[in-house]
């Protein structure tokens, strides 16, 4: 049986994946257009094929990069990360209309490691934490107790270029 919270949280994930149907092919035209530059600072492409079906998927997604590596934030509401459950996976990253190759592992279950990744991604990232359910101090830095609260729906996954 679910409570009205459970219920309420339901509603407002169809919504958000409703949304997702509608803006991601939006967003994948603007981020193969000369007009990128508006979005491709935060937001890359992610192609990578499906464990199950060998489908070909391309989802427009936030993303930060630290040199040779690029991280991606989620929560356990969606689904693609569960593509990447199984190892190292191949993957190529669109990002300003540049392709790039990479190896993607998953960072899922609450564990220190991912809270620090977490961590340091909403601070190169801070306008993630809200779809993150976690709250930032004046200075733009998790407040601990959000983050213990909301890192075990969370997940990253983290991609070393070639």
């Amino acid at each position: 049986m679910q409570t009205i919270g459970e219920h309420e949280m339901s509603v407002a994930t169809t919504v958000e994946h409703g949304l997702y149907r509608v803006l991601n092919p939006v967003m994948k035209t603007v981020l193969r257009s000369p007009l990128h530059r508006m979005a491709s600072k935060t937001i890359a492409l992610l192609r990578f094929r499906g464990r199950v079906s060998g489908r070909e998927f391309v989802t427009p997604l936030s993303y930060v990069r630290d040199d040779q590596t690029v991280w991606f934030l989620s929560d356990h509401s969606t689904n693609w990360w569960k593509n990447f459950r199984e190892g190292d996976v191949p993957v190529s990253i669109e990002i300003a209309r540049t392709t790039v190759n990479g190896t993607a592992r998953l960072w899922d279950g609450d564990t220190d490691e991912l809270r620090e990744h977490v961590s340091r991604y909403l601070c190169a990232l801070p306008r993630d934490a809200k779809f993150a359910g976690i709250k930032l101090d004046q200075n733009k830095v998790p407040i601990e107790a959000s983050l213990v609260k909301a890192a075990p729906t969370l997940v990253m996954v983290q991609v070393e270029l070639e």
